[in-house]
């Protein structure tokens, strides 16, 4: 074979080569693939942050919360005369309206969607939000504020359940983590504004901030979709496949290609996923042997949130009043907070967002029981210095750290309920979670309001004994979902 012919003869043989190399890369992309595979190929990036924004803000709000109420329920106190017992009543009843709207619509998430009912709570929280700020009576505030536990109740389930359903396996713990991180971010933020203006216009102009600077969450979750493994669960194949392709789309993951799920029918058989209800669930849930994980994310759950709300409520009044000093604050003074105090309390929020930032590191690392166990175990050693303090120097530092630690176990709860439990249930195990959280956070309140006035050593001491239960727990659960998909 001459040269010339050996030429065409090559010329042949790569062109149906390319043909064909471009028509299989072509077919690839075009594979139908399961949910899994199809949110691996959609990637983690702007898209998903996106998508998790309206989360972000509903879980800030509640951070906000707890700086809101322990200012305001002080204030009020002076303004309206109010005994221990009515301010605690005023506090607490935000969060026995979240155990009670998480306990009443524990399937909504699972029967209606995400996506639907997170909007409603985030419609509903910052209305009665913004209502609270023109209250003339004890009466109308502590109603707001029950409407606003209700809300948000029935909102943080679904908020977790679509933020872990969108995340690859890679970055679950840092998506899911990255919301709850807002519980921080939303303490901060309110300090901040706390800062700027109780004093101009008092309690009511903080709690007309609050609900406006949360109010934008109303607007990212009115332009995201339906959580992909939801709508596939309920057999919308095509709007399971257009959300991926949208997250996938603003990832910039891959080169543009199509996400084609597979129609597995099984997926879509709504005699597992269609109207289970409360015993239907807790039955479903016994059937796949994860009953004994359920009870024991609740009981951390409940430790968790006691700690953080015993922190959260008493560090107002243990640097208002001069616990570690020997200065005796007059009776009036207590209903004030001075600016050195709001400033103190924004700073220590600081620490807040930055537990969690570091306890995110090390979930991929060492895992997320080890990583938990590690911080309560700090949690548990700056409380026992904070027992033993007798100075307000060293009191900022303690709380510090206080806050810190509980920061990064306060969501603990979520991520491993988000983990745990498949998608027929996970909107309403999480439901259930968050339930037995407001619990820990109603007496982590009326610790902080009655058990503080006898003694607020005793207050610590509590808070230490929890510690040390919620270290158990984390010790009794058996699996590591590091790594793993979810169901």
């Amino acid at each position: 074979m001459d040269a010339a012919d050996e030429k065409t003869q090559l010329k042949e043989d790569f062109q149906p080569r390319d043909i064909s190399e471009k028509s299989t890369r072509q077919d690839e992309s075009n594979d139908e693939v399961d949910m899994n595979e199809a949110i691996e190929r959609a990637g983690a990036g702007c898209g998903t942050l996106l998508y998790s924004l309206g989360p972000f803000l509903i879980f800030s709000l509640e951070g906000g919360e707890v700086i809101v109420l322990s200012i305001v329920g002080l204030m009020v106190k002076c303004e309206w005369n109010l005994s221990t017992f009515w301010v605690a009543l005023l506090q607490v009843n935000v969060f026995v309206g979240m155990m009670l709207a998480s306990i009443l619509f524990s399937g909504a998430g699972d029967k209606f969607g995400r996506k639907p009912v997170s909007l409603i709570a985030a419609i509903g929280v910052t209305s009665a939000g913004l209502l609270c700020g023109f209250v003339s009576s004890f009466w109308q505030l502590a109603v707001l504020r029950g409407l606003v536990g209700v809300f948000m109740g029935i909102g943080v389930a679904p908020c977790v359940a679509l933020t872990a359903e969108i995340s690859t396996i890679r970055f679950r713990g840092l998506l899911v983590s990255y919301v709850c991180l807002s519980w921080g971010i939303g303490a901060s933020l309110t300090s901040a504004l706390a800062f700027f203006v109780v004093a101009p216009y008092g309690w009511r102009g903080l709690m007309i901030g609050t609900a406006l600077m949360f109010s934008p969450s109303i607007i990212f979750l009115s332009l995201i979709g339906e959580s992909p493994r939801f709508a596939a669960k309920k057999g919308d194949w095509a709007g399971a496949e257009k959300t991926l392709q949208t997250i996938q789309k603003l990832n910039c993951a891959g080169d543009g290609m199509n996400i084609k799920l597979k129609r597995d029918d099984r997926l879509s058989d709504d005699n597992q996923s269609k109207n289970l209800g409360f015993w239907g669930a807790l039955g479903y849930i016994n059937s796949t042997g994860r009953t004994k994980d359920l009870v024991i994310i609740c009981a951390i759950s409940f430790m968790a949130i006691l700690i953080y709300y015993i922190a959260g409520y008493s560090m107002p009044r243990f640097l208002n009043e001069g616990y570690c000093s020997d200065v005796v604050v007059a009776e009036h003074e207590k209903c004030k907070f001075d600016k050195s105090v709001l400033f103190d309390l924004g700073v220590i929020s600081l620490f807040e967002p930055l537990g969690v930032v570091l306890a995110v590191i090390f979930l991929e690392i060492i895992g997320r029981k080890k990583t938990f166990q590690a911080n309560v175990l700090l949690l548990l050693i700056a409380l026992t210095a904070l027992y033993f303090c007798v100075n307000n120097t060293f009191s900022f530092i303690f709380f510090t750290v206080v806050k810190f630690g509980a920061a990064s176990i306060g969501y603990s709860p979520f991520l491993l309920g988000s983990e745990y439990f498949p998608t027929e249930v996970r909107s309403f195990t999480l439901a259930v979670i968050v339930a037995c959280g407001r619990v820990g956070a109603c007496s982590g309140i009326a610790v902080s309001q009655f058990v503080f006035n006898l003694s607020a050593r005793l207050v610590l001491a509590l808070a230490q004994i929890a510690a040390v239960i919620l270290s158990i727990c984390l010790c009794a659960l058996q699996k590591e979902t590091v790594g793993t998909t979810i169901d």
